[in-house]
């Protein structure tokens, strides 16, 4: 069995079990190093795996840090497989994750994409004022948001995500998909990767590049839809011929439910 190292994002190895034992004992290598442990589907410490010496508790703060690293890594290794092939690349990197990693990993997509459009919108604004040179500040148009009010958007920029969930879970009841609800979050929040990324790129380039903004519009949309059905095919596990049109219903009643909710709570 061979052993893979993750050290500050960049993987090393393979390494044999002996291997990992004699860096460990030559100082190359620390009990905290993360391996990935292809048994269990996991990283785990080196610790963990060569029955290292115990060692304390860390405190809940550190607990945290190393939970929100370890998901972001499972995410980066999630997207490098959907972005190549977003049809065989989704269940793919869904399969190796189990049902509450998959439910963890889906939800760091869906802060992904929340980050990617409220930078995009603030990049937005801050272009917008440039523009119209300081006369009139689009503060001033929109209203300076009070920190209430900017709870609210953070938890209207999820309202997409959860729509997606509910809408990816009915058409399974409906088209008696057998898969299950980890595979519902970790698709709804893949599909939302591409529009997040999109609308930070549109910012960034702004108008003057219309061209490329249409260009990255239809390979997001293209991305979307086919990450939508392998979800529905593949991870849902609805037959070829009831994911079809599982997709444009997932599409629609998403929409529908998150404008019904923002509206209501707008």
């Amino acid at each position: 069995m061979n052993y893979t190292i993750n050290r500050n994002g960049e993987h090393f190895g393979p390494y044999s079990r002996e291997e990992l034992q004699r860096y460990l004992n030559e100082g190359r290598l620390l009990w905290a190093e993360l391996v990935w442990q292809a048994e269990g589907q996991r990283w785990v410490t080196l610790a963990e795996l060569l029955g290292g010496p115990w060692t304390p508790v860390p405190p809940l703060s550190q607990q945290l840090k190393d939970e929100v690293r370890a998901r972001s890594l499972d995410a980066l290794q999630g997207v490098k497989l959907f972005a190549k092939s977003p049809v065989g690349g989704l269940p793919e990197s869904f399969a190796l994750f189990d049902d509450q990693r998959a439910i963890q990993v889906g939800m760091v997509f869906a802060i992904v994409y929340e980050v990617a459009i409220l930078l995009g919108a603030l990049i937005f604004k801050s272009k917008a004022e440039a523009l119209l040179g300081g006369a009139v500040q689009v503060g001033q148009l929109t209203g300076e948001l009070s920190a209430a009010q900017l709870l609210k958007v953070l938890l209207l920029g999820l309202v997409p995500f959860a729509s997606l969930i509910g809408a990816c879970a009915l058409a399974r009841a409906i088209f008696r998909g057998k898969g299950r609800f980890a595979g519902d979050v970790y698709t709804a929040g893949a599909v939302l990767l591409p529009t997040g990324l999109l609308v930070l790129a549109a910012a960034l380039l702004g108008a003057a590049n219309i061209e490329i903004i249409a260009i990255l519009f239809l390979f997001a949309l293209t991305y979307s839809i086919l990450i939508l059905y392998a979800g529905c095919s593949r991870v849902g596990c609805i037959s070829e011929a009831g994911a079809a049109p599982a997709v444009p219903i997932i599409l629609l009643s998403s929409a529908w439910i998150t404008k019904i909710i923002v509206v209501a709570l707008w």
